[in-house]
């Protein structure tokens, strides 16, 4: 349980990070310290909540070693949502990926350690499956750190998961926010494939899984059992719109996967 727990939320000001920071304030935490590297949202995230006697603020980057392990002193769970996201961005600056990605969720590893937390939660999605661009290799590489961290923490006691997920519905920069701009402007909309097929949930859904899954006893991988959707299914809701099939990218696919043939992974279903 959650109950007079001190937690550190990496990556806070994301869309994930506030969701999830919605609810835990709803329950009997401690205190929760919110932990990114944009000071314009954090500044949003403080305007929305001003001086909550439970948040703490803290800016810094999971890449900054000396940083996070003063921000995980005394903490009991540690959600982290930090990371580079957008694949053309990962792809066209793989190193970058790098640092956040693997390097970052090894310091954080390292920190939940060295700090002997109760709990280390890493999102990660289903682009790790079978991946195909730098930023699914990236969040693999990230799962392999974070479900081998119990192999080598000696004495301590810390508590590994993995959450993998599909996409979040309405999260900034995806597909329906994107399609909402052009609709606005009168513009076509443009899609990659309209046979392609995703694995998707609203945030409040998928933050509320991610709650639940802190509150028992898993460990290891988890898997978030989601709604599959097609291209179709998702342009229902815009109406009589035009559209643009621009085609698939290298480094996309027609149809991604939540879990690989013989993986070990708990399922957790998403209502």
């Amino acid at each position: 349980m959650l109950s007079n727990k001190n937690i550190l939320i990496i990556g806070g000001t994301g869309t994930l990070g506030q969701a999830v920071l919605e609810i835990i304030l709803k329950s009997d935490i401690h205190s929760v310290r919110i932990y990114a590297r944009h000071e314009h949202t954090m500044h949003l995230l403080r305007q929305k909540y001003g001086e909550h006697p439970k948040i703490r603020y803290i800016i810094g980057d999971i890449r900054d070693k000396e940083r996070l392990s003063r921000a995980m002193d005394n903490i009991d769970i540690c959600f982290n949502f930090a990371a580079l996201k957008h694949v053309w961005a990962c792809e066209e600056q793989p190193f970058e990926c790098f640092k956040t990605n693997i390097v970052g969720v090894q310091n954080a590893i390292d920190c939940a350690i060295e700090h002997n937390i109760k709990m280390f939660i890493q999102m990660s999605t289903d682009k790790a499956v079978n991946p195909v661009n730098t930023y699914g290799c990236s969040k693999a590489m990230a799962e392999y750190l974070v479900l081998n961290a119990q192999n080598y923490q000696g004495d301590n006691r810390t508590r590994f998961i993995v959450v993998r997920s599909g996409n979040i519905l309405g999260s900034s920069g995806s597909v329906l926010e994107i399609w909402k701009g052009q609709k606005e402007q009168g513009l076509p909309l443009t899609v990659t494939d309209i046979d392609a097929t995703r694995y998707a949930a609203p945030k409040e859904n998928i933050a509320s899984a991610i709650v639940d899954i802190a509150k028992s006893d898993l460990n290891g991988l988890v898997v978030l059992g989601m709604k599959k959707y097609s291209v179709k299914d998702l342009l229902a809701d815009f109406g009589d719109c035009d559209i643009i099939e621009t085609g698939l990218k290298p480094y996309e696919k027609l149809h991604e996967q939540l879990y690989r043939e013989n993986e070990r992974y708990t399922i957790w279903e998403v209502v």
